[in-house]
């Protein structure tokens, strides 16, 4: 495996030196030298593998709101395991923190929301309407993987 590495390395050494001597013959005698594509060396295009994409947004974003005082918060579990002992604890900090906050939490007023993979987007916008249906603020979701 050595002796290969090494191998190729050494080759690659004697094109570039071979490569070097092209360029300073020509130099001397005031010419332009050969590129190494004419001299039958394979030739590479360099290409910058950066795409830039503009992306428009579809939809409008709601802006986030200056406080969460008097707000309805709905706690979102898609039924992965922990994720109902974190938007528990959210909820807990959440009423011992912010003033006048009510919590919701969507796996005991709709069970049915509770589904990990809906497997369509009919079926997610389906949930989600139920959800909005108890107007709240803001919703926090949590897939606990």
């Amino acid at each position: 495996m050595k002796t290969k590495g090494c191998l190729i390395i050494t080759g690659a050494l004697l094109i570039f030196m071979g490569l070097l001597t092209l360029a300073e013959r020509s130099f001397a005698e005031g010419t332009t030298p050969a590129s190494p594509a004419s001299q039958g060396f394979p030739s590479f295009e360099v290409l910058n593998p950066e795409g830039v994409v503009q992306i428009e947004p579809t939809v409008k974003l709601n802006g986030h709101p200056s406080s969460l005082e008097g707000k309805t918060i709905m706690l979102r579990w898609n039924g992965k395991h922990n994720g109902d002992r974190f938007l528990n604890r959210i909820g807990e900090l959440l009423v011992k923190e912010v003033k006048g906050v009510k919590i919701i939490k969507s796996w005991e007023v709709a069970p049915e929301t509770v589904e990990p993979i809906t497997g369509s987007q009919e079926r997610s916008m389906e949930l989600m309407k139920k959800l909005a249906a108890y107007k709240p603020d803001l919703v926090i979701g949590s897939q606990a993987d």
